[in-house]
């Protein structure tokens, strides 16, 4: 097999064959004796889906979401899932199996490690943004392979290259999946990601697009060409054994990202984060990138940064320790999140606290 579309193509010919093809179908002006709403609740109140959206749980109002998302992003199709943990552990598994090969930056999120377990395939890592060491891995591969990374890290803040990493794709014949979690709504020309900040969505298998960040709800996009839709649609888990979104979500999420296409980009965050940076104590080591919201202020030891961290509560400040396992130990931090909403006044509280700390 060469690539994942004729992988995906493979196995939908044959579900076709055999006459158990998956379609989506909206059946709400039916007559209900298959939907999961025994009460009536969901249909009085005209809130909850009633059962999976292979079952009784689609309907047009999410599928004008998913087109309208889809033309959003660039791509020719987008599937909406309940939440990024569940794209990713769907996603993942339903692609590959134990004749593909996984290379996955080692700083990727756990929802996207979670999906390299449940996957069964051949997965190694690569150093955190070394196209180098990707390049030695991608040499030792054979077959499928598929490269995973985020468009933003959430730790450290920083982004890969991707125009790299495409070309480095091409060149040994896999695929990419990234995952634009920290970077919608806020990186790119209009918020709309790096993906099409930089023109490459013919160039990725799939992008994600987790909605609880700069957009404030629930739920995730994957999107990708049609075939990968319909693919997903048979063969992801996650997304056919689950029960859809309710309605009450769906019209949320349309509210919201209509409001972010339509949010004036006033720079406040990246203007509140480089006052920060600038005036932060030279004692420290930090890790960010030009297109996100965090900053990670490294404070080794566990008891230190969550002493901290209580300091910085009991002053009226919230910023959360990240302590060992979640980053190595020694890497320790207070991961800063800048918002809108915040004030130089703000930032200057802070800067003030954490400078005065040993």
């Amino acid at each position: 097999m060469k690539t994942f579309d004729e992988l995906m193509q493979l196995k939908l010919n044959d579900r076709f064959s055999k006459s158990n093809i998956r379609k989506l179908s909206i059946t709400n002006e039916l007559i209900d004796f298959s939907s999961n709403d025994y009460l009536g609740i969901a249909l009085n109140n005209n809130t909850g889906s009633t059962g999976s959206r292979l079952i009784s749980g689609n309907n047009l109002e999410i599928e004008k979401l998913e087109k309208y998302f889809s033309k959003l992003s660039g791509f020719e199709s987008a599937l909406f899932f309940s939440s990024g943990y569940q794209a990713n552990v769907g996603l993942i598994p339903a692609l590959t199996d134990r004749n593909t090969t996984i290379l996955y930056d080692e700083y990727i999120h756990a929802s996207l490690r979670d999906g390299i377990k449940l996957s069964h395939a051949k997965s190694f890592s690569y150093k955190h943004n070394d196209i180098s060491h990707l390049e030695e891995r991608l040499n030792k591969t054979n077959g499928l392979t598929l490269i995973l990374t985020e468009s933003v890290f959430s730790m450290d803040g920083d982004s890969p290259n991707l125009k790299k990493l495409v070309a480095l794709a091409k060149k040994y014949h896999a695929e990419i999946i990234v995952d634009e979690a920290h970077s919608y709504g806020i990186s790119g020309n209009k918020g709309k990601g790096m993906v099409s900040e930089l023109n490459i969505q013919n160039d990725v298998l799939a992008v994600i697009y987790p909605l609880g960040k700069a957009v404030g709800a629930s739920g995730a996009f994957v999107t990708g060409n049609y075939l990968l839709r319909e693919y997903l649609i048979n063969f992801c888990r996650s997304f056919i054994f689950s029960t859809a979104p309710s309605k009450t979500i769906v019209n949320e999420v349309k509210e919201q990202l209509e409001l972010i296409s339509n949010f004036k980009i006033t720079k406040t965050v990246f203007k509140l984060k480089s006052h920060f940076l600038n005036t932060l104590s030279g004692k420290y080591i930090v890790c960010t990138g030009p297109n996100s919201a965090i900053v990670s202020v490294k404070i080794p030891g566990n008891r230190n940064v969550k002493r901290i961290e209580k300091q910085l509560m009991e002053s009226g400040i919230f910023v959360k320790s990240i302590t060992h396992p979640t980053v190595p130990k020694g890497e320790e931090r207070l991961r800063v999140c800048f918002h809108e909403f915040n004030t130089k006044e703000d930032v200057d509280l802070l800067v003030e606290l954490i400078n005065k700390f040993q």
